[in-house]
């Protein structure tokens, strides 16, 4: 797998994995794992940063969507929030009505990939945030096509999205980093990532 290096440290990861595992259940003699003296291969770290006329053209698409409704309004929203706060995709769609301070303008997350944090939130992601129903029996702010329920997935939506916008190398993790760069622009700091 030397041609795809990133296919093959995830392999090697899994198989390091299930190793240890079998070693921990007692399948295997402790210290065994094939794959304990295995390098991994380099990884160019894949960074990509959506300029404002990429922006400017995604924001379109969503307005366009919204207008013919094309889209879920939870698809917009969440599109729209990951572009104006910079967080992970699990955080929004996991977003509960109850992490949201209106008052303070943040978001108040118990759980993340970092543990608890808050998220200050821009005018435009509080106004994304007060255009959305709350639905008295949902406690999620980001609502699927079952009103009771939340969005899980946008892998579909997305790449309808940026198909329509011509970014078609663009990921969704990428407006994160857009997202933290324009940040650090306006701040005057020049950064090259989160």
């Amino acid at each position: 797998m030397r041609s795809r290096p990133g296919a093959a440290n995830r392999v090697l990861a899994l198989l390091s994995k299930m190793f240890n595992l079998a070693e921990k259940w007692g399948l295997r003699p402790d210290g065994s794992n094939p794959c304990r003296h295995i390098e991994r291969y380099p990884e160019r770290k894949m960074e990509r940063f959506l300029s404002a006329e990429e922006l400017a053209r995604l924001g379109t698409v969503l307005s366009e969507a919204e207008r013919t409704a094309t889209e879920l309004p939870g698809v917009i929203a969440a599109i729209r929030l990951l572009i104006f706060t910079g967080a992970r995709l699990g955080e929004i769609l996991g977003l509960q009505w109850r992490d949201v301070d209106f008052e303070r303008a943040c978001l108040r997350l118990s759980e993340s990939k970092t543990g608890a944090k808050v998220i200050h939130l821009n005018a435009p992601a509080l106004e994304v945030l007060n255009g959305l129903e709350r639905k008295e029996d949902n406690p999620w702010v980001i609502v699927g096509r079952d009103p009771k329920k939340p969005l899980v997935n946008l892998r579909k939506p997305w790449h309808r999205m940026r198909k329509a916008a011509s970014l078609e190398d663009v990921r969704l993790h990428d407006l994160r980093h857009s997202f933290a760069s324009i940040a650090a622009a306006r701040d005057g700091v020049c950064t090259g990532g989160e």
